[in-house]
């Protein structure tokens, strides 16, 4: 499937495999046990989050959005009251790490504190919307909570372009993001790939979900196999193996009702 790079724990550098055969193969341990999913607004965190965690029998844990009183003020005026939101953030996200580690099932979270702070936080400050002293306080919150809450055993990074973000965000039912600006995305989405590049505290699956649409039945189904595959601790190459060829398969199809002079080879569709 293309789309989909992993990063083994402990790598020194940005995720740079590609292809089926990679994928995982490299991936040691006996399974994990904390899914994390990161990812910027509008990339499919929920969506996978929910399907993860049917498919798994594991504990779906989605940020709170609803239980942040000050997240619509703070689309209203970010630097007002960016400190409050992120601050209950961080809370909320320190109360469902102590949740995963009370329980010994699998369990699947949208957005972990790491998350919160590294990519909302950082940012927020980088983009001039935190003061330094709140940004100061809200690192030392972090230390504080994380002190006792280990991170996930494998994170998963969803990634899309802006633009796909956009169109996602406009398309779906949250009027609380309606005001949201593009250039509040490009800074959030540099901060992600920032953390990304530096994160090695677990595995790391990245997913780009402007070549994978996880709502296709097809896609979603090898997406979840491989992740299913992973959280076992068993080779994740199987699945693929059959997509392969039906895409194979595909492609001969569509080469054999084209004529041979419509598009060169290198423009037909992999």
């Amino acid at each position: 499937m293309d789309g989909i790079t992993v990063r083994p724990r402990g790598s020194d550098s940005a995720p740079t495999a590609s292809g089926v055969d990679s994928i995982l193969s490299d991936m040691g341990g006996a399974g994990a046990r904390h899914v994390a999913i990161a990812g910027n607004m509008g990339v499919g965190k929920s969506t996978l989050t929910a399907a993860l965690a049917d498919r798994l029998g594991a504990d779906a844990y989605y940020e709170s959005i609803a239980e942040n009183p000050y997240l619509e003020r703070f689309y209203e005026d970010m630097g007002r009251w960016s400190f409050h939101s992120q601050f209950t953030f961080l809370s909320q996200a320190f109360r469902q790490h102590c949740d995963i580690l009370s329980t010994a099932n699998v369990s699947v979270q949208d957005r972990t504190i790491y998350e919160h702070f590294h990519v909302f936080v950082t940012s927020h400050f980088e983009q001039g919307i935190l003061e330094e002293e709140q940004f100061r306080s809200l690192e030392d919150h972090f230390r504080s909570l994380t002190r006792v809450v280990p991170g996930p055993d494998l994170m998963i990074y969803l990634r899309a372009s802006v633009p796909t973000l956009v169109e996602r965000i406009r398309g779906r039912d949250r009027s609380i993001e309606a005001n949201v600006q593009v250039e509040y995305l490009q800074g959030l989405e540099d901060r992600y790939e920032r953390w990304m590049a530096s994160y090695d505290s677990s595995d790391v699956l990245v997913i780009d979900t402007d070549n994978i649409d996880i709502h296709d039945a097809e896609q979603r189904e090898m997406l979840l196999s491989l992740i299913e595959e992973r959280v076992a601790g068993r080779s994740a190459k199987a699945p693929f193996a059959a997509m392969r060829r039906r895409r194979a398969e595909r492609a001969e199809q569509r080469a054999s009702s084209v004529p041979a002079t419509a598009l060169p080879a290198t423009a037909l569709p992999a």
